[in-house]
């Protein structure tokens, strides 16, 4: 004999924990057997009575009146002061848009088991917290879409971008002047893609030597050449397998390894130095170049394939003078930064500081602008940085701006060498202009040792301004 479906629905209603329901007036129109024992009150007596007037401190009303859910509520007690065990939610009910009445159940049978539940929960969640942190940690990306900062219309389209690039698989070029972020930009793009789980995998094209870069991008044998490591070695691509490699500074890529990028970006396999096997590989690639790749393809130094290839989604960092109205929200989180690393309190920038730093051009973005207040402050003696803390080189940046001397290596006439030769001086003339001849940071922006920064400058003849 098969039950009826309205015995199974009573069935379960009396085996359950403490169910009620009220009609809209707040009276008990159903009670099941587990209300009358926690209660010790009869159906008898409570089918018709008021909710309120049976148990003390009932949310039932307010649940009615209001249309929303009351959830959580504990320490009940009826009229004659007993009180009921659990945690009591209170569900309207409707009949359309109107309350018709209010459904009362009891999450756990007692205190106890709640306490026991919310524990469970908090060490649920903080497990989920470390395992988070610890994939941001082993993942490389050190920034999120959160960490950039402006609320001007450019800004708004770049985060746009980024969310788009994030929900897709294909090849990023980002494109930008020295200073604007791009390596923040690859980062968020990882972060907020569908392989964040995974590696993101950092390259500085323009620091590799031409003659490693193949064992630095591939990896190698054991045995492959001396000095090599013992079982050899794994590449980038191999590092950031079903992550993101970022090819930070891509048109510094020397030539001859370009075809082999090329091929892998085709292919999805590469081959280690001492190998002959091929090794299939996942991996998303993100390139940045603060020089024009079209300009380098005309001058024969970037292979116009590789660039089609690269250049699936193309990103392009807007310049600090584009986005103006973004320097004091970014001039606050700078602050508050450099407070912390330099331990000082300054608290702000005059009114009249900050329309001179909107007046200027900031040829070095962000970087200068950061560089700028990091100077204002360790200058600073007060808890506000004023115009005298900023100690630009004015005509200096006059003559950055002014002086856009054609490059060097655009001259066709030069064997490729030379003007791969003069490209780079080129890089490190800028960059020091950029830095007011500080070598430290020009060192740092190139990403190469000081010492490196001194050799390459004594090369190419670079005077060393004090």
């Amino acid at each position: 004999m098969s039950i009826l479906p309205e015995k199974c629905i009573n069935l379960i209603l009396e085996q359950a924990g403490v169910i009620a329901v009220t009609d809209k007036d707040a009276k008990y129109i159903f009670v099941n057997k587990r209300w009358e024992e926690d209660t010790g009150i009869s159906k008898e007596k409570a089918i018709g009575k008021y909710n309120h007037d049976l148990i003390e401190g009932s949310r039932a009303l307010i649940a009615i009146k209001t249309g929303q859910a009351v959830i959580g509520d504990v320490l009940i007690k009826t009229q004659n002061g007993k009180e009921l065990p659990g945690v009591i939610t209170y569900m309207p009910i409707f009949d359309g848009n109107d309350v018709a009445g209010c459904f009362i159940s009891s999450s756990f049978l007692n205190v106890d088991q709640a306490n026991a539940f919310l524990e469970k929960m908090e060490a649920v969640t903080a497990e989920y917290e470390f395992l988070k942190g610890e994939m941001k940690r082993r993942n490389g990306a050190r920034y999120s879409v959160e960490d950039i900062i402006g609320q001007s219309d450019a800004v708004k389209r770049l985060k746009e971008q980024i969310y788009l690039a994030g929900a897709s698989n294909s090849t990023v070029l980002i494109n930008g002047e020295t200073g604007t972020g791009k390596e923040l930009v690859a980062h968020a793009i990882h972060s907020c893609g569908l392989r964040n789980i995974f590696p993101l995998v950092k390259v500085n094209c323009s620091a590799i030597p031409e003659n490693l870069m193949e064992s630095e991008f591939f990896g190698y044998e054991e045995g492959t050449f001396t000095g090599g490591k013992k079982g050899g070695r794994r590449g980038k691509f191999e590092e950031a397998h079903l992550g993101s490699l970022f090819l930070d500074e891509v048109n510094h890529l020397c030539l001859p390894m370009q075809p082999k990028l090329l091929r892998v970006l085709q292919e999805k396999e590469f081959e280690r130095l001492g190998s002959s096997e091929s090794t299939p590989i996942n991996v998303r690639v993100i390139a940045a170049t603060n020089v024009a790749l079209s300009q380098l393809i005309r001058n024969g130094l970037f292979r116009e394939d590789l660039f089609y290839r690269l250049n699936i989604i193309n990103i392009t960092v807007p310049p600090l003078r584009e986005r103006k109205e973004d320097i004091s929200l970014l001039v606050d989180c700078i602050i508050q930064k450099l407070n912390k690393q330099l331990n000082r309190n300054v608290k702000g920038i005059t009114r009249e500081t900050l329309t001179y730093l909107k007046e200027k051009e900031w040829p070095g973005n962000v970087r200068e602008l950061h560089n700028a207040l990091e100077r204002a402050i360790n200058a600073s003696r007060n808890d506000e940085l004023t115009r005298d803390c900023f100690t630009f080189d004015e005509v200096g940046d006059l003559r950055f701006l002014n002086s856009r001397r054609t490059p060097e290596y655009e001259n066709a006439d030069k064997p490729l060498s030379e003007r791969k030769k003069n490209l780079e001086k080129e890089a490190i003339l800028n960059t020091l202009e950029i830095c007011g001849h500080n070598k430290s940071k020009a060192a740092k922006m190139l990403n190469i040792s000081r010492t490196m920064l001194y050799k390459k400058m004594d090369k190419y003849q670079i005077a060393c301004k004090l």
